[in-house]
């Protein structure tokens, strides 16, 4: 018998949470937080506890799982984005069972949980007991060492596709293993991304928003100004390339903002990339001389900060407020380097942070950016490289996986009969 429970990250873009359970075991994949409900509390000073994250819908609500808890064998996790783990923090010590991640992703969980992390390599495999094995197969998303994760059972194979992307050209890292996607022949399921499945096109390399950003910072006058750029701050690939690009152009670069911080270090502790001279500020208010030192020679840097989806307490939402040394003036390149989290709180928050920066006269440049999410024609690609007997879309509300249900469809599929639509809290049994 194998039955698979939506948890999370089936009724929205995040908090992504699935249980799959197989005869009288089980393994949890992924724990993430609603970034939408998170960011909401965080701007409100909320002291977080799981009580008032399940109350704010901000973690997923595993009580649909509680019987399951003495089945569950490992939590498993596929990359180290915070709508993937996020909520490990407040949710994984109740079922004390270890938690498996590729080694940078366990480097950016345990700044924040001390339960047991077991390391896996990518391209690699984990036996959890003689029933399920899981093996991390490598993708090509916007973090350090994302997987796949194909959960083996006697059965056949369940594939996790979340977060799915087929770059071919890859910055950083390894190309997505598509020899062995191809070479599992007993997939009974296919859960899959549908952030991007209402998009009709492929998702494109990475190398070109290498050249975008490269075409901003070499090809604008911008002697007389400073630039700053904000992207997530777990992508480490993007970093890299701006920094390269800044020092091209004879500027140094700064690095601000905890979470970028957090990130950069582990990357570095691992030696997946090295930033070199690069200057790296955890807490803006902390460093007021070094920032002092900097605004001698302001226009010979590049500011790389936090706080591309406008939240309340990061870098650059404090600069725009006037709440740091470091000021935005007339004229300096102000370059998003991300798209906007389609979630309504981080939505409006970006849009106040533009009103703020055009009134302050910097000149903006947005969407210089690709996504780390496959978009529709790279999806049907997954699905004919996989051939799954059964389709299920995650990672997305109602519109999102109707939509990867309809690429189903177009390929084949049946809704109802091997295309399944579950919302948070539904689980269907696979058909053996």
């Amino acid at each position: 018998m194998i039955r698979v429970h939506a948890v999370g990250g089936y009724n929205e873009v995040g908090k992504n949470m699935t249980c799959i359970e197989v005869d009288d075991e089980a393994v949890i994949l992924d724990m993430g937080l609603y970034m939408d409900r998170f960011v909401a509390l965080q701007e409100r000073n909320v002291k977080m506890n799981e009580k008032i994250l399940l109350s704010e819908d901000a973690i997923p609500n595993d009580a649909v799982i509680k019987k399951l808890k003495d089945k569950v064998k490992a939590i498993v996790i596929s990359h180290a984005h915070l709508d993937h783990i996020g909520a490990i923090k407040w949710m994984a010590k109740k079922y004390n069972v270890p938690v498996i991640s590729t080694p940078y992703t366990a480097e950016i969980i345990k700044k924040h949980y001390d339960g047991e992390l077991i390391k896996t390599n990518v391209n690699s495999s984990y036996s959890l007991s003689k029933n399920i094995k899981i093996d991390f197969i490598n993708v090509t998303h916007s973090v350090p060492q994302s997987a796949i994760i194909n959960v083996e059972t006697k059965y056949g194979s369940i594939l996790y596709t979340l977060d799915y992307k087929n770059d071919t050209h890859p910055v950083l890292g390894k190309k997505t293993n598509i020899k062995k996607l191809k070479g599992i022949d007993d997939i009974i399921l296919l859960i899959a991304d549908s952030t991007n499945a209402d998009e009709e096109k492929k998702t494109f390399s990475e190398q070109i928003a290498k050249e975008m950003i490269k075409d901003i910072m070499t090809g604008m006058e911008n002697e007389e100004h400073a630039i700053f750029i904000t992207t997530f701050s777990s992508h480490i690939a993007r970093l890299s390339t701006i920094k390269k690009i800044s020092n091209m152009i004879g500027r140094k670069v700064v690095f601000i903002g905890r979470s970028l911080k957090e990130y950069i270090e582990a990357a570095e502790k691992l030696k997946l990339v090295k930033f070199g001279d690069a200057e790296i500020i955890g807490n803006i208010s902390r460093a007021k001389e070094k920032v002092k030192e900097i605004l001698q020679n302001k226009n010979e840097y590049v500011f790389v900060v936090t706080g591309g989806m406008g939240e309340k307490n990061a870098v650059l939402t404090r600069i725009v407020n006037n709440e740091t040394e470091l000021k935005i003036e007339k004229g300096d390149f102000v370059i998003f380097s991300c798209n906007v989290i389609p979630t309504p709180v981080i939505q409006a928050n970006r849009k106040i942070l533009e009103q703020k920066l055009h009134r302050k006269g910097a000149r903006i440049f947005k969407d210089i950016h690709v996504s780390g999410h496959a978009s529709r024609e790279d999806l049907r690609d997954l699905i004919k490289i996989t051939s799954p007997a059964s389709i299920l879309p995650a990672h997305g509300d109602i519109s999102k996986t109707a939509s990867m249900a309809s690429l189903a469809a177009e390929m084949g599929y049946e809704l109802g009969k091997n295309v399944h639509i579950l919302q948070n809290g539904q689980n269907m049994e696979i058909k053996l």
